[in-house]
């Protein structure tokens, strides 16, 4: 089903204010709601308000977020995230890196005792379009094993690098440091599908390609030990230095077993104390178009920025509407009527 951004945006923000959230941090939330699903990552969507109301009925979720500064000085800090929407802490560490950027040509912020930042492309890319570079990433509840392993010690734990171009498309890459991202295979086991062989182990140890049993079990690094080492280097920073949780004690945000605990780190980089912004706009210009008018692969008819092809994506879904599940528009019809809203997802015409 295809539903209006509007309508869409609406419905999360009249959920999310039931919950218990302040009109402002509910904007802000369903904004990025909005933006991952209209790219088609569902997993770090609307489809996350269900989780979030069974959190806040549980008392493991702390309404309204209230994400305060718990380290200032200099170029570096750390936001403290009140164990509320991670996207309030998310927003409050981008404006806090990008203006001690603009002073010492660098900023770096961790982020603590928050929960799901969602798509860190959201926060890499407001970030770049101020004329800087954005690098971001964020730990999570096991759900990948060391290379070699067979049990469950890291998360997916994403990277995204965002960097300003003078265009509206960025170069904007935000990837898990798993094989997938472990709601792909929620996804699939909703949906009644097979994965791939090579994106997880069952509890065994075992390659499956049954969704189930590849929950029970532990996700695979992307590239080996590649992505093992990343995954690592990303809990350390985003977790023990940040002084959140970390591996292999953070808690899944759809478990009721007590606070996530997750961290997260955001560097940025501002281009113009290294060289004019116009120069800067002059070689990457240059640099794409180099790049996209390369000779092609034979599987492939156009060589795409990191970043343009869910860009594309949700250019066109302003036009033509959201994707969403049917199963998951009545989820969210059905949780818009027990908190009494007028409101409801319906199909574009």
């Amino acid at each position: 089903m295809k539903v209006k951004r509007e309508d869409l945006f609406n419905s999360a923000v009249a959920l999310l204010t039931a919950a218990g959230e302040s009109p402002e941090g509910a904007a802000l939330v369903a904004e990025t709601f909005c933006k991952a699903d209209a790219r088609g990552i569902t997993t770090h969507g609307s489809y996350l308000l269900n989780p979030i109301f069974n959190r806040v009925r549980a008392g493991q979720l702390t309404l309204p977020t209230a994400a305060t500064v718990a380290v200032d000085t200099a170029a570096v800090a750390v936001v403290d995230g009140g164990d509320g929407l991670g996207p309030v802490a998310g927003k409050l560490a981008a404006d806090l890196a990008v203006a001690r950027a603009k002073q010492y040509g660098i900023g770096l912020v961790l982020i603590r005792n928050t929960n799901s930042v969602g798509s860190l492309a959201y926060y890499t890319e407001m970030v770049a379009r101020q004329g800087m570079i954005a690098l971001m990433s964020s730990n999570a509840a096991p759900s990948m094993a060391p290379w070699g392993g067979a049990e469950a010690f890291t998360g997916t734990n994403p990277i995204a690098i965002a960097i300003y171009t003078g265009r509206e498309l960025l170069f904007s890459a935000d990837m898990a440091t798993s094989v997938v991202a472990r709601g792909k295979i929620r996804q699939a086991a909703r949906r009644g599908k097979e994965i791939p062989p090579d994106w997880a182990l069952d509890s065994s140890g075992n390659q499956t390609t049954d969704p189930n049993e590849a929950l029970k079990g532990t996700l695979l690094p992307m590239g080996g030990p590649k992505g093992s080492a990343i995954a690592l280097a990303v809990d350390i920073l985003s977790g023990i230095v940040a002084g959140a949780e970390h591996a292999p004690n953070i808690k899944s945000f759809h478990n009721l077993d007590g606070k996530t605990g997750v961290g997260a780190s955001l560097i940025a980089i501002d281009i113009e104390k290294f060289m004019a912004l116009d120069a800067f706009k002059a070689s990457m210009d240059e640099y794409i178009a180099s790049l996209k008018n390369m000779k092609k692969a034979s599987f492939a008819n156009e060589i795409y920025l990191p970043g343009e092809i869910e860009y594309n994506k949700e250019r066109e879904s302003l036009v033509s509407g959201i994707s969403l599940d049917d199963e998951a528009v009545a989820a969210l019809n059905q949780l818009l009527e027990s908190v009494g809203s007028d409101l409801r997802l319906t199909a574009m015409d």
